[in-house]
């Protein structure tokens, strides 16, 4: 995960479809890190296309109404890349596939927070910064959360759906909790809501970080929560015996890191994937049944997909 301070999300599929984005400046300095490429779609074609790209490299989403804005870390792309796009977006329909551009360096806070609003998750609301909870709401799922630049708001499907599997009976039962990808933290906060004695949360980008222990603290939860940079195997390379996993990422990163999950369940854990669209479920399903983990529970949400699966006891 390599993100830009000049884009207001990290995770593949964090879209914010309803807020629109403002013109950056003409004179703005290119951010080096990330290559953004705009599509001209409507939003029936959006999960079609951020189905290719994400198999393509393409890390993180954002929709308009008419178009489509993909991002990749700079270090992935090449004339072999644009290549392979040209070709995949030409099966598609596109034609004249433009390369990927260096994002202009912009601080765009100010101007998605404050269109933010509490958003119902199953049993929990989030609650960004400057809001309030719907009046009466059970403070004990009340997650107040200050996204900054990284994702988690609830305003996309796939943070909703992580969290109503979370708070379905049948997951609730995790005391020994591992959040991949955290993000804002906003599923360790949710995890710690409901019981659970201890949390490690890592995240690829350690910029994230910050953010992340700030949301712990204005939860009160940062007493159970370790938190740790890097990716899977650096950030727990031994720990293991986990009740329940969290992983709202995307399908390739879940597709790779489900062998390590399995290694690090304990016997009956169970493994709560988000991120997913409903053409993820055969790829995911195969993957899961080869590393003994049977599908538990699934939930929808427009063209959004999320499983929760177990291990045997």
């Amino acid at each position: 995960m390599i993100p830009s301070p000049a884009i207001p999300f990290y995770r593949a599929h964090s879209v914010f479809a309803t807020l629109p984005l403002p013109r950056i400046e003409e004179d703005a300095a290119p951010d080096s890190d990330t290559l953004e490429l705009m599509l001209p779609a409507d939003q029936e074609r959006h999960a079609c296309l951020i189905a290719a790209l994400d198999a393509l490299g393409f890390e993180r989403f954002w929709q308009e109404d008419e178009r489509l804005r993909a991002y990749v870390p700079a270090t992935r792309w090449s004339s072999r890349a644009q290549e392979r796009l040209e070709k995949r977006l030409a099966a598609l329909g596109f034609e004249n596939v433009p390369a990927p551009r260096p994002v202009m360096a912009k601080n765009w806070n100010a101007v998605w927070e404050e269109r933010l609003t509490s958003v119902r998750a199953g049993p929990f609301v989030i609650v960004p910064t400057g809001t309030e909870p719907p009046a009466g709401h059970d403070p004990r799922r009340v997650l107040r959360i200050n996204p900054q630049m990284s994702f988690g708001t609830g305003h996309h499907e796939s943070t909703r759906l992580a969290l109503r599997l979370l708070g379905e009976k049948g997951a609730q039962g995790g005391r020994h909790v591992l959040d991949a990808g955290t993000g804002t933290g906003v599923l360790a906060i949710a995890a710690v809501r409901l019981g659970a004695a201890r949390i490690v949360a890592f995240d690829a980008d350690a910029r994230v970080l910050g953010n992340a222990r700030e949301n712990l603290a204005r939860n009160e939860a940062a007493d159970r929560v370790v938190l740790r940079a890097g990716p899977l195997a650096e950030a727990v390379p031994d720990e293991d015996g986990f009740d329940l996993i969290l992983a709202n990422i995307n399908r390739s990163a879940l597709l790779d890191l489900l062998p390590a999950f399995r290694r690090k369940l304990a016997p009956g854990g169970q493994v709560v994937l988000s991120g997913l669209l409903k053409g993820d479920r055969a790829p995911i399903r195969r993957r899961a049944a080869a590393e003994g983990l049977a599908f538990r529970e699934e939930k929808t949400e427009g063209d959004w997909w999320a499983v929760r699966l177990g291990a045997e006891a």
